[in-house]
């Protein structure tokens, strides 16, 4: 893989196309708090930006080093292991769930025909063959196709609220503390607690001192993303229909009618949903292979990006059969599951950086 930086605006493209891929496709928290989705939106963006700040500190500390070196530096190079397989696991979890997510939204809406394995196939080959081009070719892409995607956005949304009369946000403050706290803690998981993935590869960033402020940046634009695809949900299918249907923004999407020859402007806005999650699964397989490398104390890890493509598609196909055992996944074991790699190793080793600077030297 090429080992040539990035700039720091090109990394905050790259992370708010990483969250905004799928994000908006089960909108679990919209079924959740209705109307008091937002708060939920704003405590797992709060989280995610404080994790993200304390990750950036520990960077700033050690600019000369990855991540993983760092790891080593502050417990030990068996222990670091210990933690890198944390992140090892955490990231066969999210891309097997991602690669599930776009396979049963593919069998379910557009080619009911086809098998899932074929289509998990087809997702595990395209993120491999990315992969191998390497992480500045997908930055670049990111860049390019974001463009259409605002378009694709900013279409829907110019014929969704002329259509709306009410704030379907009120009343607000219909739930109870531990609802919305949950809520929160969902929103955290998916998808902005996903972002801590992306300390792997601050390293590659040329500017560390701007790091945080775009990081800030992605996170802050995919809350209103997603918060606008909550309003447009709300607005257009109303609060009881939009907690039943499985794929409700998508539902307000097939809802727009623009003209005579992009009708149908779903398939437009499904073209890149379905890039932006391939994005997401490139990036996880490019940290994967790295930590990976590290492990193993490997020079030259393209050999291993072909067997790591084949470990996603074996994982992927086996997990998540059903799309109830994803819901089930995604609303009760991942919010547990992902504490350690998004929270908890963050905060641990924040303390032990802050700890070796304070010691005399």
């Amino acid at each position: 893989m090429k080992s040539n930086k990035i700039t720091y605006i090109q990394f905050g493209f790259l992370l708010f196309s990483y969250l905004s891929g799928f994000s908006t496709l089960f909108l679990n928290e919209v079924k959740l708090l209705k109307q008091d989705v937002w708060i939920a939106y704003l405590l797992g963006t709060v989280i995610a930006v404080s994790m993200i700040r304390l990750m950036c500190y520990i960077q700033k500390q050690y600019p000369s080093l990855k991540m993983v070196e760092i790891f080593d530096k502050l417990v030990g190079s068996k222990l670091a292991k210990l933690f890198i397989c944390i992140y090892l696991l955490y990231i066969l979890e999210i891309q097997g769930a991602a690669c599930r997510a776009l396979s049963f939204f593919y069998t379910t809406v557009v080619l009911p025909s086809l098998p899932s394995n074929q289509i998990i196939l087809f997702i595990v080959l395209c993120t491999t063959y990315a992969t191998f081009l390497g992480l500045s070719t997908i930055v670049r892409s990111s860049q390019v196709i974001l463009p259409f995607f605002i378009m694709g956005i900013g279409i829907i949304c110019f014929f969704i609220l002329r259509e709306m009369d009410t704030n379907p946000l009120l009343p607000q403050f219909q739930h109870g503390l531990s609802e919305v706290i949950y809520g929160g803690w969902l929103s955290f998981y998916f998808p902005f607690g996903k972002s801590i993935v992306f300390c792997f590869i601050l390293y590659r960033v040329k500017n560390l001192d701007r790091i945080f402020t775009s990081s800030l940046c992605a996170l802050v634009l995919s809350f209103f993303y997603l918060l606008l695809a909550s309003y447009l949900t709300l607005g257009a299918l109303g609060i009881d229909l939009a907690g039943t249907i499985m794929f409700p923004f998508f539902s307000v999407i097939q809802m727009v009618k623009f003209g005579e020859y992009l009708e149908r402007i779903e398939i437009m806005i499904i073209g890149i949903w379905t890039i932006f999650t391939l994005f997401e699964i490139v990036v996880l397989q490019h940290i994967f292979i790295k930590l990976i490398a590290h492990m193993l104390h490997l020079k030259n890890s393209r050999n291993f990006i072909l067997p790591v493509g084949l470990l996603f598609f074996a994982v992927s196909q086996n997990s998540f059969i059903r799309l109830s055992d994803l819901s089930i996944y995604n609303t009760t074991i991942a919010p547990v599951s992902s504490l350690l790699p998004t929270a908890i190793i963050p905060i641990l080793f924040v303390f032990l950086t802050w700890m070796r600077k304070r010691k005399p030297q």
